[in-house]
């Protein structure tokens, strides 16, 4: 006899499903995060061997526009700070995700181990058979 997986742990299992699949997504987006702001941190360190006076241009949409050191400076120390902010909130979500995802993991290894067994929520065999 073939037993029918019980609707609270098929309700569970696609749960557990959709927490997976946005646990990958935030892990993806921190690291994309954590590769631009690495990027970020190496102009900068460049920039710094540069003098204040160097030619220095900026990609905006299609066209290259000359731009001051400084100015580039704060810019990219502001996305630094942004990117920094998003990596930190990204690793405290990725936390909680990985949290209810093992939470539901250890519920539904609970569900379905009575699954198959003698002992059945109704109470068939008893419990000391």
């Amino acid at each position: 006899m073939v037993e029918r997986v019980p609707p609270e742990a098929e309700a569970k299992y696609n749960k557990y499903l959709q927490l997976r699949d946005s646990y990958n997504v935030i892990v993806q987006e921190r690291m994309n995060a954590e590769s631009s702001l690495g990027e970020i941190e190496k102009v900068l360190e460049k920039l710094k061997l540069l003098g204040p006076d160097a030619e220095l241009y900026k990609m905006t949409g299609f066209v290259l526009v000359k731009s001051k050191k400084e100015d580039l400076e704060k810019e990219l120390e502001t996305k630094k700070e942004d990117l920094e902010l998003r990596i930190k909130a990204l690793k405290n979500q990725e936390s909680m995700v990985k949290e209810q995802i093992d939470k539901i993991a250890v519920e539904l290894k609970q569900l379905l181990s009575g699954i198959g067994s003698p002992v059945s929520k109704g109470g068939i065999g008893g419990a000391g058979s």
